[in-house]
């Protein structure tokens, strides 16, 4: 029976398997939930965990973001590379086999995780969350649709056996695991024939004084607050010495050069930024910056 759950479901290959995740029906109310909860778009990189054949990352594609995905099934990574095999030569998609409890991916590398009628046959839940954390940008957020106890009846009867293998968490389970790996825990939405799509996301900055912001091309440490008590502004002290990958603004910010040449996109506007120059970022921008030469900046805005 193990065989048969790997084989059409938990790690899906031969004809059985392409067809299957070729054409997923029952994955279609989910799709257009996370579509609809994400909003992925042409600033945005996106992970889906757990790709299957590959139809959801070619909607997000479609809307203009570059992805990633990931597969346990070497059949289901080739499905995916045949579907979308346009993004692939354009440079606006990468596919891995792999484990997503240890993702070959940097720290803080997509602005979106996705994970869709997957997660109940991860087998290290927890640790799965921790890597998604990690590879999420500050700012970023992680969507995961899956199926609750309470649903057991039902998959029972439509998968009979197989459902025996599948693991079903509370969201509960999920808000806890994302708590601890440091995540803010969203709404929780009932999807039909799934179960629910549970979202999350990764603060953008920390509260306390002396704390570090790293992310790739960028180390901070919050250096003071200002403002009224009720409302306080951060001050972050940074080097930028690379390339900041794009991420989103939860809240204004303000950033001034202090050395240094930076070049900033927002919202798809650039700027060329020297010492003495600002930029204000407004809540929900995805923004991204490069270090013409190492800079060092102040950046102003309220924790989480």
């Amino acid at each position: 029976m193990d065989r048969l759950t790997d084989r059409v479901a938990r790690r899906p290959g031969g004809l059985i398997g392409r067809l299957i995740y070729r054409h997923p029906a029952g994955h279609e109310t989910s799709f257009a939930m996370m579509l609809d909860a994400l909003h992925p778009g042409p600033e945005d990189r996106l992970l889906d965990l757990g790709c299957g054949g590959g139809v959801f990352l070619e909607r997000v594609l479609a809307r203009g973001a570059s992805a990633a995905g990931l597969d346990h099934s070497p059949d289901m990574v080739a499905e995916t590379r045949r579907r979308n095999a346009a993004a692939l030569a354009a440079g606006r998609l990468e596919l891995h086999q792999g484990d997503v409890a240890r993702l070959p991916f940097k720290d803080a590398a997509f602005t979106l995780v996705t994970s869709l009628n997957a997660f109940f046959f991860f087998p290290e839940p927890e640790a799965a969350i921790a890597e998604m954390a990690r590879v999420l940008a500050p700012g970023g957020r992680l969507g995961i649709a899956t199926t609750p106890p309470e649903q057991a009846a039902m998959l029972k009867r439509w998968f009979g056996p197989v459902a025996a293998r599948m693991r079903l968490d509370a969201p509960d389970s999920l808000a806890g695991w994302m708590a601890d790996a440091g995540l803010i825990p969203g709404e929780v939405k009932p999807v039909r024939q799934v179960g629910y799509l549970i979202t999350a996301r990764k603060p953008a900055m920390p509260a306390s004084i002396g704390a570090e912001i790293t992310m790739p091309g960028f180390h901070g440490r919050i250096t003071g607050r200002m403002g009224p008590a009720t409302a306080p502004l951060l001050v972050v002290d940074a080097r930028v010495d690379g390339a900041i990958p794009p991420h989103a603004a939860m809240a204004d910010e303000l950033v001034v050069v202090l050395d240094g040449r930076l070049r900033a996109r927002t919202g798809g506007t650039e700027h060329l930024l020297g010492p003495g120059d600002h930029l204000i970022v407004p809540a929900g921008t995805i923004h991204e910056a490069v270090a013409e030469t190492p800079a060092r900046l102040l950046l102003v805005g309220p924790p989480e």
